[in-house]
């Protein structure tokens, strides 16, 4: 149960909502700028996100990685035997990158399939899915709210995608930004039914190693 003092600030809370919401594309963008090797901005921002989120966890203990039920665990074990798989084959494809049309290296598609997803699910069914709870005015959260919330964000934040490579945004950063809001409903079922983050990050991985299979 989270306390009245947790939710007494709506706003401090809404600001940091929005800084986590744009904080790969961000780390991203100062990377492609400021970082030698910026082909792989992909990468390190993902290797950042997820390093600092653990730490952070580590101290806090607040996020729930993983499932309690053993079928679930099952679920994780043989959907990451899959993940591999994809991968392997991913990467000897060398599928094209749908926003900049360049085929991507080994490394970037070891980000889009597993790094990215595992960065994103820590961020948007992890800390944004605990911010939400608290700005719930429900004892125990408010199911729908937190849900569809984070699955807005996980929505825009691919706009920041687009933007560092478009601008002005054309349609299809629009058209992928609300088809990435379903997949984050998706998602976030997954984070409800199984009371953890790696079983959506692991249907995440599967959902991103298959599309780079037709790319």
């Amino acid at each position: 149960m989270i306390d009245n003092k947790d939710r007494s600030h709506p706003l401090g809370l809404m600001i940091v909502l929005v800084i986590l919401t744009f904080a790969i594309p961000a780390i991203q963008w100062l990377a492609g700028r400021y970082v030698l090797f910026s082909s792989y901005r992909g990468l390190i921002s993902s290797i950042l996100i997820i390093l600092c989120i653990c730490l952070w966890h580590w101290k806090t203990r607040l996020l729930l990685l993983f499932p309690p039920s053993s079928s679930w665990r099952t679920f994780c074990y043989l959907g990451g035997l899959i993940a591999l798989v994809l991968l392997m084959v991913d990467i000897h494809n060398a599928p094209v990158a749908k926003i900049t049309g360049q085929a991507r290296s080994p490394l970037e598609v070891m980000d889009v399939v597993v790094l990215a997803p595992i960065a994103e699910e820590l961020v948007f069914r992890g800390m944004i899915w605990s911010l939400f709870a608290r700005l719930s005015t429900k004892a125990h959260g408010d199911s729908l709210l937190i849900l569809m919330g984070s699955s807005l964000l996980f929505g825009l934040e691919h706009l920041g995608y687009w933007a560092q490579s478009h601008w002005p945004l054309p349609v299809d950063a629009y058209l992928h930004a609300l088809s990435m809001m379903a997949a984050g409903m998706c998602f976030g079922f997954f984070r409800q039914t199984s009371r953890s983050i790696s079983v959506p990050a692991i249907v995440h991985i599967l959902a991103n190693g298959a599309i780079l299979l037709i790319q």
